[in-house]
């Protein structure tokens, strides 16, 4: 038998592709990715398996579990990362803040007020700078940086802050 055509393969998933994606499910994350290499990989065999089907199975698992390898150190690496990642922020100690505190806060605001704080406090940018980045005017960009504050300010539940004054 020659390679896999292109109408053998698709007779191939038709028949297993559900049960080679839950067969993969068991060792990894993504096991359409797994399917999908092992199906590449079937039609690079020159000549095809006497049973494509079953050495479909074979490779999958092996792909399934290589992918699950490359998560866990993927995982893993980020874990170690994260707890060597220096701090965001450098914060006066006589603030009555932590810098996961300041990050939570940041968080919680919205998308767009989150960009703006962002960057006009730690980018440094001008508000006319910003409103061309988030696409506003720059009246605009100046009321939600200024909004962003408040709602910041609220959220202190009254610790003490610094309030920065920006015009």
């Amino acid at each position: 038998m020659e390679r896999i055509d292109a109408e053998q393969l698709q007779a191939l998933i038709d028949a297993h592709g559900a049960a080679l994606v839950l067969y993969a499910r068991q060792w990894c994350n993504a096991p359409e990715d797994a399917l999908q290499e092992s199906l590449v990989e079937l039609l690079r065999q020159n000549p095809a398996p006497h049973h494509p089907a079953a050495w479909l199975f074979k490779t999958i698992r092996r792909r399934a579990m290589n992918l699950s390898r490359g998560e866990r150190r993927r995982s893993e690496h980020h874990r170690r990362a994260g707890r060597q990642r220096e701090t965001w922020f450098v914060v006066d100690e006589t603030a009555g803040f932590d810098g996961d505190e300041l990050a939570a806060m940041l968080d919680r605001l919205a998308p767009l007020e989150r960009e703006i704080v962002v960057a006009r406090i730690w980018g440094e940018l001008s508000f006319e700078q910003i409103a061309e980045l988030v696409e506003l005017s720059t009246s605009s960009a100046h009321r939600r940086y200024r909004a962003a504050l408040g709602r910041l300010g609220e959220m202190t539940n009254g610790k003490p802050h610094v309030a920065r004054e920006d015009r």
